[in-house]
């Protein structure tokens, strides 16, 4: 059979004659507008709002002079400026700071050598779902409900909670500590055993 021939074409696709043929040619051009609906092409995108491409990657030209997310306030509802909180604050010890909408107490974390860390701890237990508090005098996180501790970076070195606190984004720049209300994409907190 030459296999150029509308039979032998008929006989690969398992078609016995060309009215199954055109049936399953108009399944198949049906089932192709339907995917081409239902999933866009890849190409297809939409602009970033500047909010979230300089949350999510501060460093980004586009990003040089906005700021993004909220103001780090004091206790007192305050803005404090970086070289403030480097002045005030101890390396290893969190800091306290609010700014987010939802009113809570973030904890900035102050690396050796004065520099703030780009994200912050937010003070929910992973056990369920308490407000731990820092307490200096054991230099951990407590839970108060069920007693998980948590060291200065919020890792977990007691349970029974199994998870680090989260964490939200922080963004230093023009002496302004601004608060993202997004964790960063990976944790950068190093491992309790290295």
């Amino acid at each position: 059979m030459d296999k150029s021939s509308p039979r032998y074409v008929y006989k690969l696709v398992g078609i016995k004659n060309r009215r199954e043929f055109l049936k399953y040619m108009a399944g198949s051009a049906i089932a192709s507008v339907a995917m081409g609906y239902l999933f866009p092409k890849a190409s297809y995108s939409r602009e970033v709002d500047l909010e979230t491409l300089c949350s999510l990657y501060p460093d980004n030209s586009r990003c040089e002079n906005y700021l993004p997310g909220f103001t780090a306030l004091d206790n007192k509802g305050h803005p404090i400026a970086a070289n403030e909180i480097l002045t005030n604050a101890t390396p290893g010890i969190p800091f306290p700071v609010k700014g987010l909408p939802d009113g809570s107490v973030d904890y900035l974390v102050i690396n050796t050598g004065s520099e703030i860390a780009k994200y912050a701890i937010k003070p929910i237990c992973t056990h369920l779902g308490c407000t731990v508090k820092w307490h200096p005098e054991k230099n951990h996180f407590i839970c108060p409900c069920h007693g998980s501790q948590y060291d200065n970076l919020g890792r977990v070195v007691h349970g029974p909670a199994r998870y680090s606190l989260p964490l939200i984004t922080v963004v230093v720049k023009q002496n302004q500590v601004r608060l993202v209300n997004q964790k960063p994409a990976t944790d950068p907190r190093p491992t309790i055993n290295s």
